[in-house]
């Protein structure tokens, strides 16, 4: 057994040493020149990365190379060794063809569109990548599902913290309902290498502040006779609560401006600028504390009172319209190699009065060299005052058949007041985000038209705020805390948004 083993271990490590042995130009040339007229397109691959390990590199190598990738629908890597080829004689009409669809079936648009004034039209036909100004319009909408106003998500604001203290006497929640969603994006094509996209968002969130409050209140029980001396009034001081809702709505629009400039060697810099616009009904909160004289008891001697005061505490609410602006500057820049694309992107952006600031890194790949399956990888580092974290997600997809493909995504981490996509999506709302996840399912319905359906789920939770302490019978006015204590009530939303894309 072990002469067998030995035996295999010794044709292992020859097949090894022969694999890697020294090439030379002429045995290369010959090889390659040899496996492409009978098609042989994996020996071609195998030979030409031998050779290219040995710093053996030359036009007809790299034009091999690439058919016999794109033959076997690898068009990253195809991409990647024509564009070599290219770089060494532009002049090859058959090389910039087989570029161009390289480019076309691996969404490479921006690449194609420079290299598709050099071939003949009749093949231009494989894939539209837009013919004019205009490019490009994408439309969706979608409705958000929250269980936040549920009773599963509401507490009694009042009694919850009883257990923890008994000074604990007002609450408020911000309470998150459905929401209506809609966007309309353009992209245009100014330059060969310069394209802009123009997106306008509207969201109607439907919210609803719960307030719960109690008091002490003095109630009169009658009066007793002190022996023929006096009169005593007697008193109970029962603790009351009362709980009110005030229903309103905010409404978002939101304009998106993104700059795409493709560079040589595959680099590409994104800047962009997202504004929102954000207006509600505030509900304000106007407290009043007064003293009253309650009647103690009557002398029937004196005939005269003596009082004992008692704080009334009162709570009015009213509602003023506000508006406010919040905005987005951030930046994207990307580069290709091979089978890899990184990115890096920063952004800067005051959201709910807060500034904040961004730094982030993404690795997408496509492990078998096309759309069949990919992947993005991104961590991002997150700063907010003296606030700070880290945001890490994950997307794969994969293509399901001909015409349709997969994507499934994961975000880990508060992503409260941040944002995704190079600011295109921003999560400005007032809630703690614990995770969101989600699917999505594109479908190619021809050669200019893509549907997308999407859902996600996200985990998060609302702020409780407890602020104000309860005092005993006839102390004095009850005072605000300058540092409310707040603790978070979990919920969920469930969001469905289906979009249309236009190629022109």
């Amino acid at each position: 057994m072990r002469t067998y083993i030995f035996i295999l271990i010794q044709l292992l490590f020859i097949s090894t040493i022969r694999s890697q042995a020294k090439l030379d130009f002429k045995a290369v040339d010959e090889l390659t020149g040899k496996y492409f007229k009978e098609q042989k397109w994996d020996s071609i691959i195998r030979v030409g990365n031998n050779a290219l390990r040995q710093n053996i590199d030359y036009y007809y190598l790299r034009v091999r190379m690439g058919i016999s990738y794109f033959e076997k629908q690898k068009y990253l890597p195809a991409a990647f060794s024509l564009e070599k080829a290219r770089s060494l004689n532009s002049g090859d009409s058959l090389i910039t063809y087989y570029l161009y669809r390289s480019y076309i079936y691996s969404n490479h648009d921006d690449e194609a569109r420079l290299v598709r004034d050099k071939i003949p039209k009749d093949n231009r036909d494989t894939k539209s990548t837009g013919n004019g100004f205009l490019e490009q319009a994408h439309l969706e909408g979608g409705y958000t599902l929250s269980n936040d106003r549920s009773s599963v998500s509401i507490p009694d604001l009042t009694g919850t913290f009883k257990a923890k203290s008994d000074n604990d006497y007002y609450s408020e929640q911000d309470l998150y309902g459905n929401t209506w969603y809609g966007n309309l994006e353009l992209k245009m094509r100014i330059f060969k290498r310069l394209s802009l996209s123009l997106s306008y968002n509207y969201l109607s969130l439907d919210k609803s502040t719960y307030i719960m409050d109690g008091h002490f209140q003095d109630r009169f029980m009658g009066t007793s006779d002190s022996g023929g001396v006096k009169r005593i009034y007697h008193y109970s001081y029962p603790w009351v609560t009362r709980d009110t809702s005030f229903h309103y709505r905010i409404t978002q629009h939101e304009g998106h401006l993104g700059i795409n400039v493709a560079l040589p060697a595959g680099f590409k810099i994104q800047p962009a600028i997202h504004l929102i616009y954000v207006a509600y009904t505030m509900t304000n909160l106007n407290f009043r504390a007064n003293t009253i004289n309650d009647t103690s008891s009557y002398s029937y001697s004196s005939k005269k009172y003596t009082y004992h005061p008692f704080t009334h505490y009162n709570y009015a609410f009213f509602q003023k319209d506000t508006s406010f602006y919040n905005y987005v500057i951030s930046l994207l820049v990307t580069k290709d190699i091979k089978i890899f694309n990184i990115g890096l992107s920063l952004s800067w952006s005051n959201l709910n009065n807060l500034t904040q600031e961004q730094a982030g890194l993404m690795l997408t790949y496509y492990p078998l060299g096309n759309l069949d399956f990919y992947g993005t990888t991104a961590a991002t580092g997150f700063l907010q005052g003296n606030e700070s974290r880290i945001l890490l997600s994950q997307v794969l997809g994969t293509k399901v058949t001909r015409w349709w493909w997969l994507e499934g995504n994961f975000y880990w981490g508060n992503y409260s007041n941040t944002n995704i996509f190079n600011g295109a999506v921003v999560y400005n709302n007032s809630d703690k985000i614990d995770y969101h996840a989600g699917a999505s399912l594109i479908f190619i319905a021809g050669k200019h038209i893509q549907l997308s359906l999407i859902y996600q789920y996200l985990s998060e939770e609302s702020p409780l705020l407890y602020d104000i302490k309860r005092p005993s019978p006839g102390q004095g006015p009850l005072k605000i805390n300058e540092q409310p204590q707040i603790t978070y009530i979990p919920y969920n939303t469930n969001n469905i948004i289906g979009g249309i894309t236009w190629k022109l």
